[in-house]
C-alpha cells in the first residue's frame, strides 16, 4: 500500500506539472488537427477517400510526431522542470525508488499516446477493415512506452526545460524523417528497420495499401530490446545522478 502511494504521489505531481504547461496541453491536439487538415487539403479524391501515398504519409506523420513529441518532449521537458524547482530532490528525500519514479513519470504521457494514437486513425479517414487492431495495440503501446522512457532519459540529461528541447527536437527530426524517407534510400530502409518508430512506418503503410500485417519476430525485437535497453539506461542514469537512495 505505501508503494502505491508513492507511486500515486509521483504520478499526481505529474500531472499538476503537464496539467499547467499550455503547449503540452495543446500538442496533442494540434497533431490530430494537423491530420485532418493534410486530409481536408492534399488527399481527397472525387470519393471522398485518400489515395494510399497520402494515406500512409499522413498517419505516418500524425502517429510518429504523436509518440515522439509525448514522449521526448512532453516527459523531457516535465523531469528537466523539477530538476530547475529542485522537486526531484524533494522526491528523493521522501524515499521514492527509481522504478516508482519511473512508472509514475510515464503514466499520464504514455495513456495520453496511446489514446491519440487510435484518434489519429479516425480523424485519417482509413477504413477500419484495412487496420488489424491487436497488431495496431501492441505497436502503439510498445512505440509509447519506448518514447516516454528515452523522454525520461532526456530530461535526465537535461539541465534546464529548454536544454531538454535542445536535446529532444534532433532525437524527434531523426525518429520520425528515417523511417518517412526509408522508401528513398536502401540504406535508410535498413536503419528504419531497427528503430522503432520504424517498425510503426512498415505497420502504417501496410495499413494504408490494404495488405495485412503481422507483427515479426524482428518487429518484436526491435520493440521489446529498445524498451529494456532505454528503461535500464534510465534506471542506471537515475542511480548516478544521486536521486536513488541507497
Amino acid at each position: 500500500m505505501e508503494n502505491m502511494n508513492k507511486l500515486a504521489a509521483v504520478a499526481r505531481i505529474k500531472w499538476l506539472c503537464v496539467s499547467r504547461n499550455t503547449a503540452v496541453m495543446i500538442g496533442p491536439f494540434m497533431v490530430l488537427g494537423m491530420v485532418w487538415g493534410c486530409k481536408i487539403l492534399y488527399g481527397l479524391r472525387t470519393d471522398g477517400k485518400l489515395v494510399p501515398m497520402m494515406m500512409a504519409v499522413l498517419l505516418n506523420l500524425g502517429i510518429t510526431m504523436n509518440i515522439c513529441t509525448n514522449g521526448f518532449l512532453t516527459v523531457g521537458t516535465a523531469i528537466a522542470e523539477e530538476k530547475e524547482k529542485h522537486t526531484l530532490r524533494v522526491l528523493m528525500t521522501s524515499s521514492i525508488t527509481g522504478m516508482q519514479y519511473f512508472i509514475g513519470s510515464i503514466l499520464y504521457p504514455f495513456v495520453l499516446t496511446v489514446v491519440i494514437n487510435f484518434a489519429i486513425l479516425w480523424v485519417s479517414g482509413i477504413s477500419m477493415e484495412q487496420v488489424s487492431i491487436p497488431a495496431y495495440f501492441l505497436v502503439s503501446i510498445a512505440a509509447s512506452l519506448i518514447s516516454c522512457v528515452i523522454g525520461m532519459i532526456v530530461g535526465i540529461c537535461a539541465d534546464t526545460q529548454m536544454n531538454a528541447n535542445l536535446i529532444g527536437y534532433p532525437l524527434l527530426i531523426v525518429f520520425m524523417m528515417i523511417p518517412m524517407f526509408g522508401n528513398m534510400s536502401d540504406g535508410l530502409r535498413r536503419i528504419s528497420g531497427f528503430l522503432f518508430t520504424g517498425v510503426v512506418t512498415k505497420m502504417t503503410d501496410c495499413f494504408a495499401n490494404g495488405v495485412k500485417y503481422t507483427v515479426e519476430p524482428l518487429d518484436i525485437a526491435v520493440l521489446f530490446g529498445e524498451l529494456i535497453i532505454s528503461a535500464l539506461v534510465f534506471l542506471v542514469m537515475y542511480r548516478r545522478n544521486g536521486y536513488e537512495k541507497d
